[in-house]
């Protein structure tokens, strides 16, 4: 089974929330089988920025609505987007 990588992108309330604490508060709400692979901040404009995160969860029916519903509680993220959903490929064995 594989896995997918979901792109989101977060964007915090003001300009003056840090941006590790806006992953910090995503990360601790995500489901156990779920990992964060990177982030990134994006600058927006007139000093708001957006947080580019790269989720990881096991390939199953219904992964991404969690992750989404999982998001949408953080009280640090005022608006959400998935912006891409990708299937990783299985890792091969060493030779």
């Amino acid at each position: 089974m594989g896995s997918y990588v979901i792109r989101l992108k977060l964007l915090p309330p003001d300009t003056t929330t840090e941006q590790q604490k806006i992953v910090d508060s995503v990360a601790g709400l995500l489901p156990t089988t779920a990992r964060i692979r990177s982030q990134k901040v994006e600058p927006i404009a007139f000093g708001l920025s957006a947080v580019l995160l790269d989720v990881v969860v096991p390939e199953e029916e219904g992964a991404v609505d969690r992750i989404e519903e999982a998001v949408s509680k953080s009280p640090l993220v005022s608006q959400y987007e998935v912006t891409g959903v990708s299937r990783m490929s299985s890792r091969l064995p060493p030779q």
